[in-house]
């Protein structure tokens, strides 16, 4: 909200009519607004007033008495000086610090500076030769300066005060400076005024002097700025308002008029006359540059003393030193280091009060947020995460204590399921243990066969422990198998090997089947064989045993393919992949 009051300072405030702007206030509606007007149409009015009173003054210069005509004069000029100072100092309350605003005040006081060198000329120097001539060269300087303010001011209304795009406009002060200084040069190179008598007695009196190129130099400059100005300003109303160019057409029409009145009629006849041509020329001007201002081609902030005062918005208007201009009803405390911190982010000037800032046409605005409710509800909303950051660990603590039951009830079926699978072999063992001595002849061949078995038992368990995620695609599991077996055969005297290649890509099912058909194959062939190789086929194994008698095979997981030749059986065992595991 805050932002979006700012912006539309920024964009309404500064730019929009005066109804726009007090709509903003809800203690400002449009009988504000017509008060607002009416006291403009006042002043207006006013400085007419005065302005006429001046004139009628400059009518009673010419009567008989030397006191009354000085009296007079002096009044005059204190109106004229007064009605400039006074617009001035409008000026600078009412509108924005903008480079506008500094041309319109310069060219204020040029204006001022110009009616007091010709009252220093004609009323306090009139017996120096040297300071009245140059008093003369030295009206050029405003004549030259305050059309060319004039054009830069046009510019700046055409162009925006905050478009840095194109040549600026300030350096149409360099040709100005140089046409001010060639103007009070003119006794140097004589090319503005060519005396036709000695510079001793040179009062640049009429009929003394013939005018060189260089004063149509400086007429043509100050016609050029004039004209290119007043174009600006027409283009620019144009778009803005119709008013405003009726006004500035209407104010050039009277102006031109007046100078032709003047210099046909009461100049030519010596008739009296309430304003001379340098009091039209510079009120002329002023009348265009307040034109400009009422009818807001030139941003200004008049009616912000209607309602700003009375916003609750805790927020300030500054110039771009960040000095305050404006603030609310609702006071914005902060140090000039904070206010220019706040323009790059926002900052707190307390731990419940935030202070933001951003850039407007011709300065700053600020504003704080409260935030003490908001820190409020963030502490209880900290208090409510740290319980459910605890509540969280109580649960992710119990999730971890169900993971391990899991993982330990998972291990206990696998245990289970090893220990059922191995019984028999288990009780076998224990049997053939239980009735077994020493020195009885047939212990070592005894504990062979137990020897064999338990080889069985222990490689049976490890490949129960595996799984078919975590067995390898190409692995050695069932070879590794049949050669531990046929390593302890060698103790029943029997000459076994596993050999061939040791990797297969049989899954983990198959492997049971095949290696618990190959355990049943050697126990039924124990104690008839001599020499067995085993060795591992794509989808199986095949055994070499050398024997004198082959027993029955029944029982076997898979079908066993049997086959004799040269003394001795051939066995192949073919698994089906995927099939179930079966213990």
């Amino acid at each position: 909200m805050y932002r979006r009051t700012a912006l539309f300072l920024q964009k309404g405030l500064f730019f929009q009519r005066g109804a726009d702007i007090i709509k903003l206030s809800n203690r400002c509606g449009r009988k504000g607004y017509r008060m607002q007007k009416d006291r403009q149409v006042g002043w207006t009015a006013v400085f007419i007033i005065l302005l006429l009173v001046a004139g009628a003054c400059n009518l009673l210069t010419r009567t008989g008495s030397g006191f009354f005509n000085s009296l007079m004069f002096s009044l005059n000029f204190v109106i004229y000086a007064g009605l400039l100072l006074l617009w001035s100092h409008s000026v600078r309350v009412r509108l924005l610090p903008t480079r506008a605003r500094r041309y319109l005040v310069s060219a204020a006081a040029l204006m001022l500076a110009y009616l007091m060198l010709r009252v220093t000329k004609y009323r306090i120097v009139i017996n120096s030769v040297f300071l009245s001539r140059y008093l003369v060269y030295a009206y050029f300087v405003p004549m030259v300066m305050i059309p060319t303010l004039f054009l830069m001011t046009s510019i700046c209304i055409r162009r925006g005060e905050d478009k840095t795009d194109g040549i600026d406009e300030r350096l149409l002060l360099i040709p100005a400076f140089i046409l001010s200084l060639f103007a009070l040069s003119n006794d140097w190179h004589r090319l503005i005024y060519c005396p036709e008598i000695s510079l001793s007695d040179f009062f640049v009196e009429s009929g003394t002097y013939t005018y060189g190129f260089g004063l149509y130099v400086l007429y043509g400059w100050i016609g050029l700025t004039l004209a290119v100005g007043f174009f600006l300003l027409l283009r620019e109303s144009g778009s803005r308002s119709k008013k405003g160019t009726v006004l500035l057409i209407g104010d050039v029409l009277l102006w031109l008029g007046l100078v032709l009145l003047c210099i046909l009629v009461f100049y030519r006849y010596d008739l009296p006359r309430m304003f001379g041509i340098p009091e039209i020329h510079i009120f002329g001007m002023l009348g265009i540059l307040e034109i400009c201002i009422q009818c807001r081609l030139i941003p200004h902030n008049e009616d912000y003393r209607a309602f700003f005062p009375e916003m609750d918005l805790p927020l300030m208007l500054t110039d771009r030193q960040l000095a305050p201009v404006y603030q609310t009803r609702v006071k914005v405390s902060a140090q000039p280091e904070q206010l220019s911190e706040a323009l790059r982010a926002p900052l707190y000037t307390d731990e419940d009060t935030k202070l933001s800032g951003m850039k407007l046409s011709a300065g700053y605005a600020f504003w704080t947020e409260d935030e003490r409710e908001l820190n409020r509800e963030r502490s209880r909303l900290d208090e409510a995460n740290e319980l459910l950051s605890e509540e969280n660990d109580l649960i992710k603590a119990e999730h971890t204590l169900k993971e391990k039951m899991a993982h330990i009830e998972a291990q206990n079926q696998v245990y289970d399921r090893i220990a059922i699978a191995l019984y028999p072999k288990q009780q076998e063992i224990a049997a053939l243990l239980e009735n077994v001595r020493p020195e009885k002849e047939n212990f070592r061949a005894v504990l062979a066969r137990c020897c064999v078995l338990n080889a069985y038992s222990k490689r049976k368990s490890n490949l129960l422990l595996l799984s078919e995620e975590t067995l390898p695609e190409r692995n050695r599991e069932l070879f590794l198998a049949m050669q531990e077996s046929a390593r302890y055969l060698k103790y029943c005297g029997i000459e076994a090997a596993a050999t061939g290649e040791e990797f297969s890509t049989l899954p983990l099912s198959a492997i049971h089947v095949l290696y618990d058909t190959f355990e049943l194959i050697v126990e039924a062939y124990l104690d008839h064989m001599k020499k067995m190789t085993a060795s591992l086929m794509e989808d199986g194994i095949r055994l070499a045993v050398e024997t004198a008698f082959d027993p029955p095979l029944s029982g076997t997981p898979l079908p066993v393919s049997r086959q004799n030749a040269d003394g001795y059986t051939f066995l192949t065992v073919r698994a089906k992949k995927g099939g179930d595991v079966r213990d």
